[in-house]
Order: structure tokens, then C-alpha cells, then sequence
């Protein structure tokens, strides 16, 4: 299937799958979904219109929509995002989220003719749906139900054909645990219960090919801006624009921990035909960005080295932040030494359910690789999601406090392998996420996500637990929560002041917003670089240096509010947050000043039409209202509120406890103020167009963005 005639950017087409009587029918998609981009976009569009805010997450009336953007499969760097929009059946409200899953799924998706895959029903029998353009069939999926993502995507890829991708759920998902995700490929996850809320459709996978193409409406103008992107503006992994190791072109070096590791000297030790050394990677030079990331040696270590084979990722994206491994040291437990993945579930997820014991293998520095990388595996191929590390950090606190015994029942106590985890042997992970993942006892309350297990174990009440605490409140490492809903903090103040707890609380899951963090943490220096850029766009005392808060002002406001929105657009577009917004540059001639307008550049090039970023953040504010309008109607029918302020909005007593020796804003901590934490929230509400007593949109900003019916709907439930 091509792209329909006349149509740039767009597939042009709805795919609609009703899983209870196999029907398929075709919808156009931009008569109805213009108006909301595409990617979440079209997601919440689907679920306002469709999907009643009080269905059960897990019934067949809930609805799964996998959804990309005009950008997907373009040729634009970075484009290699799905988002798939559902209900949340494990946090506070079981409001709308997302997921995120990179890989080459969302090209094989556009190539296919399609914007969106919405799913619908359920299933007589497990079956994986096969996609070939307009072709749709329902294989019986019972030969690999039950077992893990990597031989189910290897199965069906044979089934199907190379050309195929394929993503796929593990035991997790089929058996419905909160905690679960879909794996495509060797390790691109989408987590947020999507695995679950697959396996209750009886849907264990999806293999998708498209043989069409992205119509491009000024190809010439397109190949321009990428050449920009590649050569002036892309630097290594969450686009941090210096190296952490000096090169002789580079007149900064990182100042901190950074995520551009490759430098001379940094080796993939594993190579197949020789170790390569990554050497320089000079901004103009695009042939040797995917070297910068080289992102192993970030997450364990300079001992990484030896171990990587090369750097993988996602279709289009020419930065390859995922190291692969072989890890010869994993052999002698007979268990898997190819291993890839990146972030929280290689870097510490597996290293907090080593609550003791983990110790080096062969040199120093070796257990965090080996225990992490096959924990990372074995979460992957289980099917399980660790919820941004929270699934991890929580073991470890459960175990160190006592709670496993006061819960778990003996006999299911005695039955854990706990020596394995005391001698530091890494099937440890395999047990223990295994009993988790089938739903084995007491101890598999975990994989209902924080919110419940804490619930149904008295965790988050002093007066129901012998402790006398509330976890939520409990300034502890291994706390993350910077909200009473059941997810953590994913780079919030501790990184970027009130601007960063702002839009941190505004979702329904953690809210994977990397848009400040990827320039406060790029290792440039902030007094030179960071700050100077900063208020080139946003104004004067819109930043702040590390642990050297300021109160709160209205450029803050503004800098929070366009991260908020920019996450909206790069989940719509569909970009990868990760890279985008083009912030910093690598380059001194620039003044290491990016250029914050180039995806509406990206816009008017693909599509044909006139786009300036103002119109694409006013597109992003009505998709904003929506979630917004979604979560307060969420927490009116499941939670009985009506105030998003008081009951979603609320931050965690330790965000304002930590570091106790000090006072909010005395150099030297990220302690937030009540007081001063509060004016925040009645600004952001203000530039937000919220009523700032309880945090919901007002009709009058509703109606300016075309949502007279939610409004509506508002009323009706008297949140307005």
C-alpha cells in the first residue's frame, strides 16, 4: 500500500482492528485527526471519542492505539519512534498514558500505509496479527504462548519473513501483570502495562511490513535540514554537545557526567573483526556520529570496553545509543552472552535486587555489567517493566526493611533461592523476575506497580503499618516517587529547579521528558554555555545552577510550559525526546547555540505546508488539555475528586525534607519550599489557562483550542 495520492508526511489511513470479530476496516485520517498532528495526538483523540474514562483497562470495551506522526519514516533524523496510547491499569486515577517503544516498528508502520492501529476487543484465542500492508491475518499464536519476547520475535520473523518486524509480549503480559511491556527487536521496549493490556486481548504479537513509501513534499529542502542537523547541530546521546573525554578539536570537555563517551582511546573491544577504537568525532564530520554515544561505558564503566561488540539503534536515528554485548563471562552460568539494552533497565534496575552479595567476576567494576546486562535480558525477554527503576529500588528497600518476611508467607519465603542473590549469581535475576512475571505468591505484588502493592501492604499509611510511615514521604535512595500516584521522578528538580517538578506532575506515569535534562546535564559548561543559552530563548533567570537554586519567576514558568509541550510534540510528531529539541550545538563558531525552530523547518519541508513552531506548540496545548481534561474526568469517576491539585498534582513530603542541614535555596541542595513551590503551581496554571484552586482547564481555554466538548463534559461532572 502507498501513501494516498496528494497526502506529504501522512500515511493517509486509519487501520481499525476488532480483535472479537476479526473485522478490519479503514479509516482517512486526516479529515478527523489533522487537528491533533498524529502519534499521542490521535491516541487521546481515539480514547475521548470512544473509550468511556471508567473502562477497565483489561476489558475488551478498552482500547490499544499504536500511533506515529508526519515525521515517522521521513528520512528525519531520530524519527523512530511508536507511541501507543491506553488506560492505565496500575496508577492512582487509571487515567490515559502512553508508551514508547523505538526500533523499526514505526517505519514498517508507515510503509504500511498507516498513522494508527487501533485495537479493540478481544480475542477468542491467542493469536499474533500479521500486517503487509492493507493484508491483516490472525495466526493462532499458541506455539509461542508462554514463551519469552526474544524467541516469539524470532518465531514469527522466520514465520513471516525477514522483511518483518515484530513485537511481542512475554509471560508478564499474558499474565497480565501491571508491570509489563512489548519488545521489539532485541530489546526496544514499550512499558506502561502495554504487555498486559495486550495479553488480556489474547494478543501476543504483531508483525508488520510495508512495502510504500512517505510521500515528501520538498525532498531537496529536506535532505538540507538534515545535512544542518547532522553536521551543525547532533551531538551524542540525550544530545549532550561536548565529549566527556578531551579531543583535540573540542575546546570543552564534560564538566559532568555526560552521555558522549566516545573519544580516542574508547574501544568496542568485542568487534567481530578487531577492536575499533571510536577516536575523534568532530561536529561537520556526520559519517562518525554514531561513535559519540558508545553509551555502555556510560552505564558501567570504562570495563564495558572490552565487551562491546557496536552501538545499535532505531530506524533513521544515526546517533546509536544502545551498546551490544558479548559478555563471555555470563557463559560459564549456561545462560545468554549477547545481551543489548540501554538505560534504567541496564543500569540499576538488576543492581537493587542485588540487595547483597553482588561482587566482582573476573576485574573491578565487572558485577554491575554482568548482573546488570542479564538482568536487562531476562526483563526484556520476560516481558517485565521496572517502571523507571522503581521495580528495582523498591526490592531493595522491601528486603533491607523487613518486609518480605512480614508479608510474604513463610513456606513462599523458605521457597526463594536467596542464597543465589547472597553468592551474587546472576540467576538470581531469572528466579526472582520469573516469580514476578508468572505471578508466583506474595512477592509478585510487586508487578502490580507501586501504587497497589504499597496499598494492599499498608505502605503508604503510618496508621496501617507497624512502622508507623508512608513510603511516599520516606526521604530514602531508594525512594523516587515525587508524587503520591505510584511512578517516580524521571529528571525533575533535582536537575532542573521548579521547571523540572512542574511538568514532572503533569502526567499519569513518569513523565520520560527529556527535554531540559538535555541541556542542563550536556557537560557544557554552565556559566560559559548553559546559562547563556538558555536565556537567549526562554530570558533572564529561566535556569538555574546545579544545587544553587533561585525562587520561582515567570521565565521559569515559560521554560517549564515549553518542555512540557515540546514532550507532547515529540510524542506526536513522532521524534525522539531523547535528541530533540535541537538545544546546543557541538560547534564553537555557533556559540554552541542550537536551533530550537528546526522542527517546524522539518514540518514544512515533509508536509508542504507553512509551519512555525508557534503553531505546532499551540497544536501542543490543545493535546495538553486533552490529557488534562482526561486525567481530571479519570480521577472524578475512579478516585471521586474533583481537585487535580490537591489529589494529582501533590508533591511528596521528602522533596521538601532531604538535606535537612540546609535551607531551600542555599547553595548546596535541591530541597524544594512549600511556600515557594506553591506560587509555582498558581503560575503554571495561570500560563496553562487552569483553574489554578484545582488545576482543571477552564472553558474559556478549552473553546480557544477547539475542545468545546470536553468542556462540556467538564460541566456535566461539575469540575467546572
Amino acid at each position: 500500500m502507498s501513501v494516498k495520492n496528494g497526502i506529504y508526511g501522512w500515511a493517509g489511513t486509519i487501520l481499525r482492528i476488532n480483535l472479537t470479530t476479526r473485522e478490519v476496516t479503514y479509516e482517512d485520517t486526516l479529515p478527523k485527526y489533522k487537528d491533533y498532528i498524529g502519534g499521542m495526538g490521535i491516541g487521546y483523540k481515539v480514547i475521548w471519542d470512544e473509550v468511556p474514562l471508567n473502562t477497565d483497562p483489561h476489558s475488551p470495551e478498552a482500547k490499544i492505539i499504536f500511533d506515529i506522526g508526519p515525521l515517522t519514516a521521513s528520512g528525519v533524523p531520530c524519527s523512530g519512534r511508536t507511541t501507543i496510547t491506553l488506560l492505565s491499569s496500575w496508577t492512582k486515577g487509571r487515567s490515559i498514558l502512553d508508551s514508547h517503544m523505538g526500533g523499526h516498528f514505526a517505519h514498517n508502520m508507515k510503509y504500511a500505509g498507516y498513522d494508527a492501529i487501533i485495537l479493540e476487543g478481544k480475542c477468542d484465542e491467542h493469536v499474533y496479527i500479521k500486517i503487509e500492508d492493507e493484508k491483516v491475518s490472525f495466526i493462532n499464536a499458541d506455539h509461542v504462548w508462554g514463551t519469552g519476547t526474544f524467541n516469539t520475535n524470532k518465531v514469527i520473523a522466520k514465520e513471516c519473513g525477514p522483511e518483518f518486524d515484530v513485537a511481542s509480549i512475554g509471560p508478564a503480559g499474558e499474565n497480565l501483570v501491571n508491570m509489563s511491556s512489548l519488545i521489539t527487536s532485541v530489546g526496544n521496549a514499550a512499558g506502561a502495562g502495554v504487555g498486559a493490556a495486550l495479553g488480556s486481548k489474547n494478543v501476543k504479537a504483531i508483525a508488520i511490513r510495508g512495502t510504500g513509501a512517505v510521500a515528501i513534499a520538498d525532498p531537496v529542502r529536506l535532505k538540507e535540514l538534515c545535512d544542518f542537523m547532522m553536521c551543525d547541530l547532533v551531538g551524542g546521546n540525550n544530545n549532550h554537545n561536548v565529549p566527556f573525554n578531551p579531543q583535540s578539536w573540542a575546546e570543552y570537555t564534560a564538566d559532568r557526567k555526560n552521555r558522549w563517551r566516545g573519544a580516542p582511546g574508547v574501544m568496542w573491544g568485542a568487534a567481530p573483526h578487531g577492536a575499533i577504537d571510536t577516536g575523534e568525532q568532530a561536529p561537520g564530520n556526520m559519517n562518525v556520529a554514531a561513535y559519540r554515544a558508545t553509551k555502555g561505558v556510560y552505564d558501567m564503566g570504562d570495563v564495558a570496553q572490552k565487551y562491546i561488540v557496536k552501538s545499535g539503534g532505531c530506524s533513521s536515528c544515526p546517533v546509536r545509543c544502545y551498546s551490544e554485548y558479548d559478555i563471555d563471562i555470563l557463559a560459564e552460568y549456561d545462560l545468554p552472552t549477547k545481551v543489548s539494552n540501554t538505560c534504567a533497565p541496564t543500569s540499576n534496575v538488576a543492581q537493587n535486587f542485588f540487595a547483597e552479595g553482588r561482587h566482582d567476576f573476573r576485574e573491578k567494576g565487572d558485577a554491575k555489567l554482568v548482573t546488570g546486562l542479564h538482568g536487562a535480558h531476562v526483563l526484556d525477554d520476560m516481558g517485565l517493566w521496572c517502571n523507571y527503576g522503581n521495580l528495582g529500588r523498591e526490592f531493595y528497600w522491601c528486603y533491607h526493611h523487613g518486609i518480605f518476611e512480614k508479608f510474604l508467607p513463610k513456606e513462599e519465603y523458605d521457597s526463594i533461592p536467596w542464597q543465589l542473590m547472597k553468592d551474587g549469581d546472576p540467576r538470581w535475576i531469572d528466579d526472582i523476575y520469573g516469580r514476578i512475571a508468572r505471578k508466583e505468591g506474595e512477592i509478585s505484588r510487586l508487578g502490580e506497580g507501586t501504587y497497589q502493592y504499597l496499598h494492599a501492604w499498608g505502605l503508604d499509611d503510618p496508621t496501617k503499618n507497624e512502622w508507623g510511615i508512608n513510603f511516599y514521604d520516606l526521604a530514602d535512595s531508594s525512594n523516587h516517587n515525587m508524587t503520591y500516584n505510584g511512578y517516580p521522578k524521571h529528571h525533575s528538580s533535582e536537575e532542573c529547579w521548579q521547571s523540572g517538578l512542574l511538568y514532572n506532575v503533569m502526567y499519569n506515569r513518569d513523565c520520560m521528558d527529556h527535554v531540559m535534562t538535555n541541556f542542563v546535564r550536556s557537560g557544557s559548561p554552565y556559566e560559559l554555555v548553559i546559562k547563556p543559552v538558555a536565556e537567549s530563548f526562554f530570558g533572564e533567570g529561566c535556569t538555574d545552577a546545579p544545587k544553587k537554586y533561585t525562587p520561582i519567576n515567570a521565565n521559569k514558568v515559560k521554560l517549564a510550559k515549553w518542555a512540557f509541550l515540546q514532550k507532547q510534540w515529540h510524542d506526536s510528531a513522532t521524534l525522539c525526546n531523547w535528541m530533540y529539541p535541537m538545544t546546543l550545538s557541538p560547534r564553537k563558531d555557533r556559540g554552541y547555540k542550537g536551533d530550537i525552530e528546526l522542527d517546524a523547518k522539518y514540518m514544512t519541508a515533509v508536509t508542504g505546508e507553512e509551519w512555525s513552531m508557534d503553531d505546532i506548540l499551540f497544536a501542543m496545548e490543545r493535546i495538553s488539555n486533552m490529557l488534562r481534561v482526561m486525567t481530571a474526568i479519570s480521577f472524578k469517576l475512579n478516585e471521586n475528586s474533583t481537585n487535580l491539585r490537591q489529589d494529582h498534582d501533590k508533591v511528596t513530603a521528602w522533596a521538601f525534607d532531604q538535606d535537612p542541614e540546609f535551607k531551600a535555596f542555599e547553595e548546596g541542595t535541591v530541597k524544594m519550599d512549600r511556600d515557594d513551590w506553591e506560587k509555582s503551581l498558581d503560575m503554571f496554571y495561570e500560563a496553562m489557562g487552569w483553574n489554578k484552586e484545582t488545576g482543571i482547564p477552564t472553558r474559556q481555554t478549552l473553546e480557544k483550542f477547539g475542545l468545546d466538548d470536553m468542556a462540556d463534559k467538564l460541566e456535566e461532572l461539575s469540575l467546572i
